[in-house]
């Protein structure tokens, strides 16, 4: 995918950078030898051919770079988050070629498309988990994978998804919330790209129960763009009727309308710092999480003591506790997730508890430091039977 200093922010890119900054964290010396991307949107074979041949060809210039001195010879090759549109077209090649230990984390398919559309990039992930000599899962979905096609799990190795919580709280802008709204309520923080499948629907389901939460007080910030911004802020044009907060108003007066337009605040695309101020200023993270991988805005959210309101599908329980960090729908319907935003908005005791729970748990379970030793125990025997200093090129 893409290498950790790319320029477009995404969470692939976030869990390589904090792969990087662990294996520092461990011990290691860490060098990014290529920023060749092999990822493949969409199934086209002449596209498909090409970057094979980037990618042997890169491969080929890496291995007599090192031959000839031109550059350092790695101890061992790290390849973070290998699947079928994103094999590793490198590592493998560089590996058998100088004789050093290979390493994956998150290797993982995809169900996307057919058998046959993604076949090549398929097999070539199957070859680098076996070729592997540490194959380290973040999330019960990469063991069944590699359960489905190595012969013995002697290879894996379990490493919690993990964040650096001290520099997310010395990262985080100071954001005050109050101009962007008409009124003050509790403050919703959604945070996703904009682009269709997975995100989308999260998108649907989210707008789909605060419609039937329109006449209950709360504001909503919405972070992310992408080519179907269009299309979600229509999902929520039900924030623009005037719509009576608590109930209907009787006839002296009581509680007027919610202004239109003054309860969602469309923010594009921000730098990392901005949304993380924006979810410490927040009182709930609202997002489904269809299709998540793993959910890194949830860790986040929690490092900023923000509970999360979620479902309970793809890998979302690995990274949110129900009840302890924030609160899952049993599945992703409206109804379900409807109840749990509900619940949420309406407990202030019961979103600070959740909120407590979730930075104890993020600095118990999921520190940098966990993973930098899980790193260092399993990767030094490598190291060692290699007989070489411990420096890692990725």
């Amino acid at each position: 995918m893409k290498p950790p200093d790319h320029a477009i922010a995404s969470g692939d890119r976030e869990i390589a950078r904090l792969m990087a900054s662990a294996l520092e964290a461990a011990g290691f010396e860490v060098e990014i030898a290529s920023r060749f991307i092999s990822y493949q949107k969409r199934p086209d074979a002449g596209r498909l051919r090409t970057l094979e041949d980037e990618g042997e060809a890169e491969a080929a210039r890496i291995i007599e770079d090192v031959r000839a001195g031109r550059r350092a010879a790695p101890d061992l090759w790290f390849t973070y988050h290998p699947y079928c549109k994103a094999p590793d077209r490198i590592g493998p090649q560089v590996a058998r070629a100088l004789s050093i230990p290979y390493v994956t984390a998150e290797a993982c398919r995809t169900r996307q498309g057919s058998g046959a559309d993604w076949e090549s990039g398929r097999m070539a992930v199957q070859e680098a988990v076996r070729l592997a000599d540490i194959n380290f899962c973040l999330k019960p979905s990469d063991e069944a994978y590699l359960r489905s096609i190595l012969p013995d799990m002697k290879s894996t190795v379990a490493l919690m998804p993990f964040l650096d919580a001290d520099a997310i709280r010395a990262d985080a802008t100071s954001i005050d919330p109050t101009p962007f709204f008409a009124r003050q309520a509790p403050l919703i923080v959604a945070v996703g790209m904009m682009r269709p499948g997975a995100k989308t629907q999260s998108y649907r389901l989210l707008a789909e129960s605060l419609s039937d939460l329109a006449d209950r007080p709360w504001n909503l910030a919405v972070i992310g763009d992408g080519p179907e911004r269009g299309n979600v802020e229509a999902m929520f044009g039900f924030a623009s009727k005037e719509v009576p907060v608590g109930g209907a108003r009787s006839a002296a007066g009581g509680t007027p309308p919610w202004p239109a337009k003054g309860r969602i605040r469309f923010t594009g695309a921000l730098p990392h710092a901005d949304v993380l101020g924006w979810m410490r200023a927040a009182d709930l993270l609202a997002w489904p999480g269809i299709g998540e991988a793993i959910g890194m805005v949830y860790l986040e959210a929690a490092a900023c003591r923000l509970p999360v309101a979620a479902c309970d599908v793809a890998n979302v329980a690995t990274v949110v506790s129900d009840g302890e960090t924030g609160l899952l729908a049993g599945q992703a319907e409206t109804a379900a997730y409807r109840e749990v935003l509900s619940r949420l908005l309406s407990d202030e005791a019961l979103r600070r508890r959740l909120g407590d729970g979730g930075s104890e748990k993020t600095g118990r379970d999921h520190g940098i430091g966990g993973a930098a030793a899980t790193l260092k125990t399993a990767i030094e025997p490598l190291l060692r039977r290699s007989m070489r200093p411990a420096a890692l090129a990725r």
